[in-house]
C-alpha cells in the first residue's frame, strides 16, 4: 500500500519531515519494524516504509513536482529497501521548494509464528520549516 503527501516551503533553509508512531500491533502482539532497513521477504515479520519507486513489491513513486523539490532522507531513499524508526527524518530540503509530492510505500509481512490478530498503527507526519 501507499499514500502521498505534498509539501512546499519558502523557508531559506528548507524543511524536514519526520515520522512518528509505533509499528503494527494487535493487542500486545507486534510486527517487527525494519529498524536497520530490509527488503520485503515473504515469511518474515517486517514492517517498513520508503519514499521511492519500488520493484519488489511494485509500489511507490519517485518524488514529483517542478524543480526544486524535496528529497527522501537516507534510510528511506533506496528502492526496494524499507525502514521504520519513529522520530526519524524521512524527507528534507536545504532551501525553498515547490510543491513536492512524496509517495510513502509500506510493507507488512508476517511469519508462520506471528500471532493472529487485526494489526493496526497510527503514524504522524510532521513537516517543519527551517528558517
Amino acid at each position: 500500500n501507499s499514500h502521498t503527501f505534498t509539501i512546499a516551503t519558502n523557508a531559506a533553509s528548507g524543511m524536514v519531515t519526520t515520522i512518528s508512531g509505533a509499528t503494527l500491533t494487535a493487542g500486545t502482539a507486534t510486527i517487527s519494524a525494519c529498524a536497520a532497513g530490509c527488503t520485503s521477504t515473504t515469511g518474515s515479520e517486517q514492517f517498513g516504509i520508503n519514499l521511492k519507486d519500488n520493484a519488489a513489491p511494485d509500489v511507490g513513486a519517485e518524488v514529483s513536482g517542478s524543480a526544486p523539490t524535496g528529497v527522501a532522507a537516507a534510510g528511506y531513499a533506496t528502492a526496494d529497501n524499507f525502514r521504520f524508526v519513529t522520530g526519524e527524518t524521512i524527507a528534507s530540503s536545504t532551501g525553498g521548494i515547490n510543491s513536492s509530492v512524496f509517495t510513502v510505500s509500506y510493507i507488512a509481512n508476517i511469519a508462520g509464528a506471528t500471532e493472529a490478530g487485526s494489526y493496526t498503527t497510527t503514524l504522524n507526519y510532521t513537516a517543519t520549516a527551517t528558517f
